[in-house]
């Protein structure tokens, strides 16, 4: 039995996902996840604050532990948005280099949307064509293709931490804000409009920690199933969050406090791409970058 983990260093979290293979088939494990929010740490000039990179190289270091406590001896890690962006990355990346002891893959947009759509596809296995959305914290990937070929991708940079930062740091939820940031999404997406609407799409998923905690919140208040993201349900929710008024009145003890903070953020911007694409429905799945990084990992290694 062979023992590997993939690690996905996001805007917003930190995610570890460990596997094993046996007799060539791969069985995939425990997850761990960090709101370490290193986008947020992100200033005008697009350097990391220390503060940053501190609690973001002590998440590293749990990560570490776990690697050893498991031994696990095949690892790849990847950093995405707010890695790709910083200026001073390599203050990060070196150190946490040092600490798991391999290299940590900057890797781009278009990259990011191909392991994406890998990790997705090979949980649902569609033979038709169809799309995969996910909304990170520094940016949205989009992803067109089947189980066969992958035929389009697009990254952009809309996410819920760096539109956190723009329209909702002072906590405030009105009409005004969310008009903005639905707005800025939609100017965001046009360019791509195109591509993303003139295909026949048979089908709709996205992932991420964004989707699926906004998922959870229609099917408490909505009744919506608990895999499905229904476009009148987005609208209610937003109506939901404005009345409210304010990120600290948000009492949905489902989602933690980081959550909460940029479901704001994250709300305008599904709604953005459901309204842009004039989306009814979207299902929800819990595979995304780590499970594609370890498919790929999985036949280095154990084929």
């Amino acid at each position: 039995m062979v023992k590997l983990a993939a690690l996905d260093l996001g805007s917003n979290s930190f995610h570890l996902l460990d596997a094993f293979c046996h007799e060539r088939t791969l069985q995939f494990g425990a997850r761990l996840k960090e709101k370490v929010q290193i986008g947020a740490g992100l200033d005008i000039d697009r350097n990391l604050s220390q503060a940053a990179i501190n609690r973001s190289l002590e998440c590293i270091r749990a990560f570490q532990s776990y690697i050893k406590e498991q031994n696990i001896k095949h690892i790849v890690a990847v950093a995405t948005n707010a890695l790709r962006i910083a200026h001073n990355r390599q203050d990060f990346i070196g150190a946490a280099e040092d600490i798991l002891g391999v290299s940590i893959n900057v890797i781009n947009g278009t990259e990011e949307a191909r392991l994406i759509f890998h990790g997705v596809i090979n949980e649902i296995e569609e033979e038709k064509h169809g799309m995969v959305i996910d909304i990170g914290g520094g940016s949205t990937e989009f992803a067109i293709g089947n189980n066969s070929e992958l035929i389009f991708t697009a990254s952009l940079e809309i996410g819920c931490v760096s539109y956190y930062q723009q329209f909702f740091s002072d906590g405030k939820i009105c009409s005004e804000n969310v008009r903005a940031a639905e707005k800025a999404a939609s100017i965001e997406l046009e360019p791509y409009l195109g591509e993303l609407v003139s295909k026949n799409h048979q089908w709709i998923t996205g992932t991420s920690g964004t989707i699926q905690s906004i998922a959870e919140l229609t099917q408490y208040f909505c009744g919506d199933p608990a895999n499905i993201l229904h476009r009148s349900s987005i609208d209610d929710l937003e109506k939901r969050l404005i009345l409210t008024g304010h990120v600290k009145s948000l009492n949905y003890k489902m989602l933690d406090t980081n959550r909460l903070e940029i479901l704001p953020a994250g709300l305008a911007i599904i709604r953005a791409i459901f309204n842009a694409l004039d989306i009814e429905e979207i299902k929800i799945c819990h595979s995304a970058i780590c499970e594609g990084l370890l498919l790929e990992l999985n036949d280095k290694v154990c084929h």
